[in-house]
């Protein structure tokens, strides 16, 4: 008889399944499952977007004087298989929402509609 054990998952991405499948059901239950939002949250706007795939929060930039071609840039990614935000991204502490936090964030309401 053969067995085989299935490879182990590491806890990175037992979160980010965990943390994507929660904001699935919160956008489903909202009716915004694979749409694109546009947000304010704490005097910044954002674009966020859920599928059963993946979760995307863009910032937007509120700069008028950038020029045209950066309108803003992602703060949070999240797919099955991993967490990426802002945090890991830029070079100084950041000030955006983790995961986490976007996960309370949409479910509490804590964001106004744009």
């Amino acid at each position: 008889m053969i067995t085989t054990k299935k490879p182990l998952r590491d806890h990175g991405e037992i979160e980010s399944q965990e943390v994507l499948q929660n904001l699935v059901c919160v956008f489903e239950s909202k009716g915004w499952l694979n749409q694109t939002l546009r947000i304010r949250r704490r005097d910044r706007r954002y674009r966020i977007f859920c599928s059963r795939k993946k979760f995307l929060a863009y910032r937007i930039n509120d700069n008028c004087h950038v020029r045209h071609g950066f309108p803003g840039w992602p703060v949070c990614i999240i797919t099955v298989d991993q967490i990426i935000d802002d945090s890991e991204m830029a070079r100084f502490p950041s000030t955006e929402p983790s995961a986490r936090d976007w996960l309370r964030c949409i479910n509490d309401g804590d964001f106004e509609l744009i």
